[in-house]
């Protein structure tokens, strides 16, 4: 085709025609939303008291012994929380038959529902074949659960433990112990992941100017808070007291992040290298990274594979007021209809945008640029360059989720094992990176 029919785009403002089609989304090979939500301490289920836990396994798929003692866990889990919930109102009650210690009040009601409950189903199973974990999360109808909790019966046999079953007490306490340690093994991977994901930000802000380096300042402090809360502790109250804490820290950072387009983004990018760490691809911008652009400048990625691989370009244009809210254009830079080779090498060095096609233009802010990479071609490449009728293709998103989506999509697959169980699908890997620039007037 000849150079003068192309039709370039221009970062921040898209001056020519959006070409916007929606395609079927082909799923991720992600964890399920049930578990991104518990991981992320914000799990719930309305009308329903659950309980989620794990067991690590060898060779390719758990044996009997792994799943049951991930179901065990996730049934202590269960009767955990139910008898924090129903605690409250059994106290009053049980304050008139004598004076108890707190920590026997909760391994009383723990063991009491543990040994009460009937009706508790298994709902969703996973299993992540690459940290060898299987997962599974269990149910029971919440007003079942209050009916059987609120007996006599039920009170009565509290307060009998309390008085003459130590031996169960102190094994309650143990069981209660294991979900409260459990809990912290999950908020450790977290903050793990935590770490990671503040160690790749430190190099996507290097060329930044003092105001962006300010906004993500204060995530890496909320971020090393976190980490300062954890400690070690054996007694129930204190452990009971720190979960809280952690799952309400947890909850406000994995919300602000989800929230924020460049660090939804990269942190799907840190998931993706702790997945397939000898997988890794790298974009740049020819300035730095998070370098200031100005008004009609040029600008050129530069990317660099470990492996040699099939890539895609996408841009997400900023925004006026640069909220995660409003709606962003995604537009797939490379491969377009002008240069269809998504081929790279290993160790070699492209370079998007060297036809001078990408200039900054309005609306000013924050411009994302991410990138993924796969061993594979991509499945939804060609019908993307067909819609795109000679120019680039576009998609409109309204939040981060939607982006990951878009870029994820065409690369590979959750696969369904049964209508209850879901795991990784024995997939190529792939290779996720983001970068931004930001945009402004002369």
């Amino acid at each position: 085709m000849d150079k003068k029919n192309y039709i370039w785009p221009r970062l921040s403002g898209l001056c020519f025609s959006v070409l916007i089609i929606l395609i079927p989304l082909t799923a991720s090979a992600i964890p399920p939303d049930w578990l991104q939500n518990h991981l992320q301490g914000k799990l719930k289920l309305s009308g329903a008291y659950h309980g989620v836990s794990f067991a690590n396994f060898e060779g390719k798929t758990p044996d009997y012994d792994a799943m049951r003692l991930a179901k065990d866990r996730a049934l202590d889990d269960l009767c955990y929380k139910l008898a924090v919930s129903v605690r409250s109102q059994f106290e009053e009650k049980i304050a008139q038959t004598g004076e108890y210690n707190e920590e026997n009040v909760s391994s009383s009601l723990f063991v009491g529902t543990r040994q009460t409950l009937s009706g508790v189903e298994e709902k969703y199973k996973y299993i992540n074949s690459r940290k060898k974990r299987y997962w599974v999360i269990l149910v029971i109808d919440k007003a079942k659960a209050d009916k059987q909790v609120g007996s006599q019966k039920f009170i009565n046999e509290v307060v009998d433990r309390l008085n003459h079953k130590q031996d169960e007490i102190l094994e309650g306490i143990k069981h209660i112990s294991s979900v409260l340690s459990q809990n912290m093994k999950g908020y450790a991977d977290q903050m793990n992941h935590f770490q990671n994901l503040l160690e790749t930000i430190d190099t996507k802000v290097e060329a930044s100017g003092s105001q962006t380096k300010k906004e993500y300042s204060l995530l890496y402090q909320e971020i090393k808070k976190l980490q300062g809360t954890q400690q070690q502790s054996n007694q129930i109250e204190e452990l009971i007291n720190q979960n809280k804490i952690l799952q309400n820290m947890l909850i406000q950072i994995t919300g602000k992040i989800q929230k924020d387009y460049f660090l939804a983004l990269t942190n799907d990018d840190v998931k993706h290298k702790a997945d397939n760490p000898n997988f890794r691809i790298n974009i740049e911008p020819d300035k730095g990274q998070g370098a200031d652009y100005y008004y009609g400048e040029n600008i050129r990625f530069r990317v660099r594979a470990s492996n040699g691989c099939y890539i895609k370009v996408i841009y997400l244009s900023s925004t006026e007021e640069g909220s995660g809210s409003e709606k962003r254009i995604n537009t797939l830079l490379f491969p377009n209809v002008h240069d269809k080779d998504n081929w790279i090498r290993a160790g070699e060095t492209k370079e998007i945008g060297r036809l001078g096609e990408l200039e900054i233009s309005l609306p000013f802010g924050k411009d994302i640029i991410t990138i993924v990479a796969s061993r594979t071609q991509f499945k939804d490449i060609e019908e993307a360059l067909r819609q795109a009728e000679g120019g680039y293709y576009s998609e409109v998103t309204s939040n981060t989720n939607g982006a990951l989506q878009i870029r994820n999509r065409g690369v590979t697959v959750t696969q369904s094992v049964s209508s209850s169980v879901s795991g990784d699908l024995p997939s190529d890997p792939i290779a996720t990176d983001t970068c931004f620039i930001v945009s402004h007037p002369n």
